[in-house]
């Protein structure tokens, strides 16, 4: 399996984009954006997805240069068109554009439609961290990348629907969550299938409804479906999902799941961002979460663990080794990205 270093990483990502079409500042974000997935340990968010861009370049899905269309602006918050846009350029955008509202108002929002692929939303999330505020991200298809079935459900009839909260601290990195209502997203399938590996147990259900580790049966005909997260109390993490989706969807004017897919109707978000000095001083809500940490890390460690790991903390590690090590690629990735980059 290759292992490239991350500025080697970029600069390829960058040759691929831009010789698809997008502009300078377009190629580095969005380069910039997947490579810090693959630092962070989320190669399914990373350059796996540039054969997907190129794809959807190609297909009109994604405008390269696309100018983002202010909807509906007020005090606390706004509504943005897309435009079809790269999703880590929109979604960099509107983050440091709710981040500058909420500096004025103590909370502000803002909705995103007709947004190509996001990328990795916790990334949106350590932004604001880094601004000193409370960052909440959600995101749903727009109706596509059915992959999940509802609780007590054969067929794939919701998306991943990820939710994100990151909290700064005075720690080496922030507090983190950033999930997938479904008990793994896509991305992480996909690279199990070009790994050539089995998915852990409870991932997914084949097209009869059996428990599966093929993660094949995914894209089959009919297809298998992913799981929501639960397990046997499944039905949180679908009811979180459709939740999210009315969010993202529904709020954004991009649309919910449903029968009739449009693709080029993009994918959806809504982002928060909270000025936690208008709420409360830095110097109370850093205590409070000084201690919350303390009083995490005081437990002793079940057997099977190493350790317990904050919010976070796996991508601070994984950004660690990986900065001095190296990245692991598939081959298939590899191979893919490598042609793109000489097409």
């Amino acid at each position: 399996m290759p292992r490239i270093a991350a500025d080697e990483l970029e600069s390829l990502a960058i040759n691929v984009l831009s010789s698809a079409g997008a502009t300078e500042d377009e190629a580095s974000i969005v380069a910039q954006h997947l490579v810090l997935a693959n630092l962070s340990g989320h190669d399914s968010h990373g350059v796996i997805r540039l054969p997907q861009y190129v794809d959807e370049i190609r297909r009109g899905m994604i405008t390269p240069g696309a100018e983002l269309k202010t909807v509906r602006q007020w005090q606390a918050g706004m509504t943005i068109d897309a435009n079809n846009c790269f999703g880590q350029v929109a979604c960099h955008h509107a983050m440091l554009q709710v981040i500058e509202k909420a500096s004025h108002n103590g909370v502000a929002a803002i909705t995103l439609s007709r947004c190509g692929h996001s990328g990795r939303i916790g990334t949106y999330g350590e932004l604001a961290a880094e601004k000193g505020m409370i960052g909440l991200v959600v995101n749903n298809a727009g109706g596509n990348g059915q992959w999940v079935a509802p609780f007590g459900g054969l067929r794939g009839r919701l998306a991943t629907n990820p939710l994100c909260i990151a909290a700064p601290t005075r720690g080496d990195f922030p507090l983190v969550l950033d999930m997938s209502t479904c008990v793994a997203p896509e991305g992480k399938v996909r690279h199990y299938h070009q790994s050539q590996k089995n998915t852990p147990d409870g991932w997914l259900i084949d097209s009869e409804g059996r428990p599966t580790n093929d993660p094949a049966a995914l894209y089959q005909t009919p297809p298998g479906a992913l799981l929501p997260l639960g397990d046997d109390a499944g039905y949180k993490g679908y009811g979180l999902a459709v939740m999210i989706d009315i969010l993202a969807g529904a709020l954004s004017g991009t649309g919910c799941c449903r029968a009739d897919v449009n693709l080029s109707s993009g994918r959806g978000l809504m982002m928060i961002a909270v000025d936690i000095e208008i709420w409360t001083t830095r110097k109370l809500f850093d205590q409070s979460v000084d201690s919350l940490v303390q009083h995490i890390r005081s437990t002793p460690v079940r057997p099977g663990y190493d350790a317990v790991l904050l919010p976070g903390e796996f991508e601070f590690r994984n950004r660690q080794h990986r900065s001095q090590n190296g990245i692991d690629i598939t081959p298939v990735t590899w191979k893919a990205i490598t042609e793109l980059s000489v097409s």
